[in-house]
């Protein structure tokens, strides 16, 4: 199944907070969030361009936790 690379990490937190998580990728010192290319991650990523109301505190926590993974990939 193909991957769809995301470099934003708010776009990764809205889906991970949708239950949907990513994979990592190492690219040099950058590390990318991919996501399945299936239909529900293209439609939440355009839920998303919608500028949707979400649980805010439940937002952060998972934009805290892939911050988190992220930075102990970089090493």
């Amino acid at each position: 199944m193909a991957n769809i690379p995301i470099f934003d990490i708010h776009q990764a937190a809205f889906l991970s907070l949708n239950d949907i998580s990513p994979s990592f990728v190492k690219s040099g010192t950058r590390v990318v969030f991919q996501f399945n290319a299936t239909r529900e991650v293209t439609k939440l990523l355009d839920v998303y361009n919608t500028n949707p109301n979400v649980p805010l505190l439940d937002f952060v926590a998972h934009l805290r936790q892939l911050r988190a993974q992220m930075l102990s990939l970089r090493g």
